[in-house]
C-alpha cells in the first residue's frame, strides 16, 4: 500500500502518542474526540474510536464504514463491531492484566454518561482523564496539513473576491451568508467551519453577530467573519468593509487602529514567543488609543481540524508559539450604538515570524473605492 502525505503523516502521529503514552506510564489510551480520531488515522467518517497501546492501535468503527476505513486507515489495525461499542471494548479490547487492572487514559472532553457506562462495564479498565494530549502533538501542523489548510485559505479568499463584485446594499445579512458559503462549496469545500458571521451598521458592535435579516445600506460598516472546511482542514478570516464613502469619522478612525494592532501583533509573533504577549503587542496598542473596554476578546487561537484549537492567543494563555502553529490574529473594536471592526487572518508560525495564509485587501481605501461607487 502507498501511504498518502496525510496516511504518512497519520502514522507519525501515533508513534508520538504512543511515546507520550509510556512517558505518562499508561497501559492504553482511549480515543472518542473525533477530530482526534481523525487525526491519528485520517478518517473522515461520523463513527468511531481508537485505542492506542505503547507499541500497537487499534481502529474501531460499524460495517457502515467498512470500505471507507479500508481506504482512508493505515495507522492502526482495524476492527469492525456490531453492538454496543462500549460492550465490545469490554469484552474484546480491554481484557486486563494479570494481577492488576489496566490503566487507560481518556480525553477530557469525553462526557460524563459515556465515562460512567465505561467505568461499570470495563471492569478490567482504570480511567485517568487527561488534558489535551493529542491537541498539543496536533497544534504542530505538518506539511500536507499546511497544504489542506493553505487550500482552505484559499477558497475562503476566492469566495470573498467573487462576493465583492456584488452589490450589497438593499440585501440582507443572510443573503451575503449564503452567497459566500454557496462560492466555497462550488469551489470544494464540504461545508463552512462555522456560522457565518455578517454584522452590519450597528450590529457590527456584536463580535458574534451571525447574519440576521437586516438589510445593508449605504454607507456603513458590515463585518464578515467566515471559513471553511477543505480536507477536514478549516480556514478563519475577518473583513470590515464599507458601502459607501461617507463613513463617521470615528469608525473610520477604529478601522486603522485595528489593522495596525493586527500588524503590531503579527510583527511580533514568531516560534518561542508566549502567545500572551502576542495578544499585548495588539491590545496596548488599543489601549493607547482609548479603546481598551471595547476590545474584549482574545487577539487569536488555533486553527486546524477544528476552528478553534491550541494555541491560545489570549491575555490569559500559559501557551508558547511553536513552529507550525496555524493561528489567527483578529483584533476588534465594538462601539455600542455605533458599529465595530474586526480584521483576522490566518498565520503559520516559523521561527524567524509568522507567514499569512489568507490574502485579501485590508486596507480601507480599498473598500471606500469598491463600494463607494
Amino acid at each position: 500500500m502507498t501511504l498518502s502525505e496525510l496516511q504518512a503523516h497519520s502514522v507519525k502521529s501515533v508513534g508520538e502518542l504512543q511515546r507520550q503514552i509510556r512517558g505518562l506510564s499508561l497501559d492504553a489510551f482511549l480515543v472518542s474526540d473525533l477530530s482526534n480520531v481523525r487525526y491519528l488515522t485520517s478518517f473522515s467518517g461520523t463513527t468511531a474510536l481508537c485505542v492506542i497501546y505503547p507499541d500497537s492501535s487499534i481502529f474501531l468503527t460499524d460495517f457502515r464504514y467498512k470500505e471507507q476505513a479500508a481506504i482512508e486507515v493505515a495507522s492502526c489495525e482495524i476492527e469492525i463491531y456490531d453492538g454496543n461499542v462500549i460492550d465490545y471494548l469490554a469484552k474484546k479490547i480491554f481484557r486486563g492484566l494479570r494481577g492488576r487492572k489496566l490503566s487507560i487514559g481518556i480525553e477530557d472532553t469525553i462526557s460524563v454518561g459515556t465515562l460512567d457506562e465505561l467505568s461499570s462495564k470495563v471492569s478490567s479498565g482504570e480511567f485517568t482523564k487527561t488534558s489535551q494530549v493529542i491537541e498539543k502533538i496536533a497544534s504542530r501542523k505538518s506539511k500536507p496539513e499546511l497544504e489542506l489548510i493553505k487550500q482552505a485559505c484559499s477558497i475562503s479568499g476566492t469566495a470573498l473576491e467573487i462576493l465583492v463584485q456584488e452589490e450589497w446594499t438593499g440585501k440582507s445579512e443572510t443573503e451575503l451568508a449564503a452567497t459566500l458559503e454557496f462560492n466555497q462549496k462550488v469551489m470544494g469545500a464540504s461545508k463552512e467551519s462555522f456560522d457565518t458571521i455578517v454584522a452590519s451598521g450597528m450590529r457590527g458592535a456584536m463580535p458574534h453577530g451571525i447574519a440576521s435579516g437586516r438589510t445593508i445600506e449605504k454607507n456603513e460598516l458590515v463585518t464578515i467573519d467566515f471559513g471553511c472546511f477543505f480536507g477536514g482542514y478549516a480556514s478563519d478570516i475577518t473583513r470590515t468593509f464599507s458601502t459607501g464613502p461617507k463613513i463617521k469619522s470615528r469608525l473610520s478612525k477604529v478601522y486603522q487602529i485595528v489593522l495596525e494592532a493586527q500588524r503590531k501583533a503579527a510583527d511580533f509573533a514568531k516560534a518561542g514567543v508566549a502567545a500572551k504577549s502576542v495578544d499585548r503587542a495588539a491590545r496596548s496598542y488599543i489601549e493607547r488609543k482609548g479603546y481598551a473596554k471595547y476590545f474584549g476578546h482574545g487577539t487569536g487561537h488555533g486553527v486546524g481540524l477544528r476552528i478553534h484549537e491550541l494555541p491560545r492567543v489570549s491575555r490569559t494563555s500559559d501557551d508558547v508559539l511553536e513552529e507550525g502553529n496555524v493561528i489567527t490574529i483578529e483584533p476588534g473594536i465594538y462601539l455600542p450604538g455605533i458599529g465595530g471592526v474586526r480584521i483576522e487572518d490566518d498565520f503559520v508560525v516559523t521561527q524567524n515570524g509568522v507567514e499569512q495564509l489568507t490574502h485579501f485587501s485590508k486596507e480601507m481605501e480599498y473598500y471606500i473605492t469598491t463600494y463607494g461607487k
